[in-house]
């Protein structure tokens, strides 16, 4: 089941699917995704607000979407992603795996792509203020300061000097 709600809707409107066709829509969108929506003759432009999924039965309980207005702006988050992470030299830890926002239907964000081949070595933490967000048109809600990734350096074996061994010995 789910539900399509709206600013300028005069009652929401519930919606059914079937399991395959759910599992298969979540599988190419996620909560964020920007989607069109036919109801009927009509088709409304949509975006997925919340999945209540129970991955014990793998199974969809609810997808819920809100309709979008233009020139209205709405709350909604975009998923982070790494790519090649392997080439980094430590430990990439994600502390953010998404961003939570305003902006009008135009101005969505699909998915933010970080890729560490077009970041420098020596960046070793990225802020969501180093994404320049703002300069599209976005309005943050999560936190300008807040970390999306930092890198950790590999422990360092303890190396001891073989003339340090024979004296204790000694």
């Amino acid at each position: 089941t789910g539900v399509l709600y709206g600013k300028e809707m005069t009652e929401a409107v519930p919606l059914q699917f079937t399991s395959a066709d759910a599992l298969r829509f979540i599988g190419k969108n996620g909560k964020g995704s920007q989607v069109v929506l036919e109801i009927g003759d009509e088709k409304v432009s949509a975006v997925v607000k919340d999945i209540d999924y129970n991955s014990m039965q793998r199974q969809i309980m609810a997808l819920d979407f809100q309709a979008l207005v233009k020139g209205e702006k709405i709350s909604t988050t975009v998923p982070v992603h790494f790519e090649n992470a392997d080439i980094v030299q430590g430990i990439v830890e994600q502390e953010l795996s998404e961003i939570h926002y305003k902006a009008e239907p135009d101005q969505l964000l699909d998915t933010i792509v970080i890729d560490f081949k077009e970041i420098s070595p020596e960046v070793r933490d990225m802020h969501v203020k180093d994404l320049h967000l703002e300069e599209k048109g976005i309005h943050l809600i999560t936190p300008e300061d807040d970390t999306i990734f930092h890198i950790a350096d590999y422990a360092k074996a303890e190396e001891t000097d073989d003339a340090e061994e024979e004296a204790a010995a000694e």
